[in-house]
């Protein structure tokens, strides 16, 4: 099974971001979307998109039902899609997550949120993250009550120079909503020509952070805490580097494709039936109606030719890990600063499951319950 996204078929997609538009109410100065204008939210789902939701929930009746993640910009902006999709498919149809800033939370969402079993991630990067986002939602303490109170939830994080420490941000999400999961978005791309300071990494200090992860993940595991900021972490690092060390070890070809895996875990769909290649962009390879060979062979040739338009990555030590982060981003002088972060974290994460492989244990996942 090691090789199945080699030559994937359409039964591999776990993951299906509805892409309900780009609007949203705050202007994080890392977001891809800055300058997009406001666009109009009264908007309609195109039937081609009802039939092929409807195709895939079948597959609930047969086993594990597909993520459905409802993705902006801000989707509490949609939510009259929200609820549309939700009560229209049905609660069982798919496994359904929010993606949001919280601004737009209110008592009302969260009644309906529960009632339906929705999953609900919020935004935050610790204490500093009104210098990035304009707003830290989880200093407000109307929104931590009404957040606590979502039964299926959990904190979505990016790293950047202001969030280097996993520990701060572990200790302050703790401190303010309680035990809930952190979920560590990818390292900053830089995606456009953002402000310096976004990616003034003090590398010697975040390397410091990330070995101090290091140095628990493995007792962690052990004891099958998966409620810690090393596990947290280097959650994504460590399983990469055990899928990749595994391929080398059958003798497999490293994988080429971007590790978000598009068209082979997950799918982007736009509310009016085109397949995009990323959620957050403009890069459509077709639409709903098209065959999923067709798709896939769209969506490799877009991302084959970016990742010629990238020849420095060839000679990176950690190319084989993050395949060339977001092949759709090209380089520029920010980006081989946040290249460098990324190169921070692959080394430790590998060196997490070597160190690990010396005491005769290897990473496999682990569900909350674990013992």
């Amino acid at each position: 099974m090691l090789d199945k996204y080699a030559q994937p078929t359409e039964d591999c997609l776990q993951k299906i971001y509805l892409m309900l538009g780009p609007a949203c109410n705050l202007k994080c100065r890392h977001c891809y979307e800055t300058d997009q204008p406001m666009p109009k939210l009264n908007k309609v789902i195109h039937a081609d998109v009802w039939d092929y939701l409807s195709r895939c929930s079948e597959r609930s009746k047969t086993g594990q039902p597909m993520k459905l993640v409802f993705w902006g910009g801000e989707p509490l902006l949609y939510w009259k899609l929200i609820v549309e999709v939700v009560e229209r498919m049905g609660d069982d149809a798919f496994d359904y997550w929010i993606m949001s800033n919280g601004v737009l939370l209110t008592d009302d969402k969260v009644d309906f949120i529960n009632a339906h079993g929705l999953g609900y991630s919020v935004s935050c990067d610790g204490k500093d993250t009104a210098i990035v986002r304009g707003v830290n939602i989880l200093d407000d303490d109307a929104f931590c009550e009404r957040f606590k109170r979502i039964q299926k939830h959990c904190v979505g994080a990016t790293t950047h120079a202001y969030n280097i420490d996993p520990y701060a941000l572990f200790s302050y999400v703790r401190k303010r909503v309680g035990e809930v999961p952190i979920h560590y978005q990818y390292t900053l791309e830089c995606t456009f020509n953002m402000d310096a300071d976004l990616y003034a990494y003090d590398f010697k200090k975040f390397e410091a952070n990330l070995r101090r992860c290091r140095m628990n993940y493995m007792a962690d595991y052990v004891a099958g805490n998966l409620d810690t900021a090393a596990r947290y972490c280097l959650k994504r690092g460590v399983m990469s580097v055990e899928r990749w060390l595994k391929r080398q070890e059958a003798g497999l070809p490293d994988e080429w494709y971007p590790e978000c895996l598009p068209m082979r875990k997950d799918i982007n769909v736009d509310i009016l039936g085109f397949v995009h290649a990323c959620h957050n962009r403009a890069s459509v390879i077709g639409r709903v109606t098209d065959s999923y060979a067709e798709l896939l062979e769209a969506n490799d040739k877009i991302f084959r030719d970016a990742i010629a338009k990238k020849p420095e990555c060839e000679s990176c030590e950690v190319n084989s890990l993050c395949r060339h982060g977001c092949p759709l981003n090209p380089m520029s002088e920010g980006q081989a600063i946040c290249c460098e972060a990324e190169k921070l974290y692959w080394n430790e994460s590998l060196k997490t499951v070597r160190d690990a492989r010396m005491q005769g244990v290897r990473f496999v996942p682990q569900r909350r319950n674990a013992i």
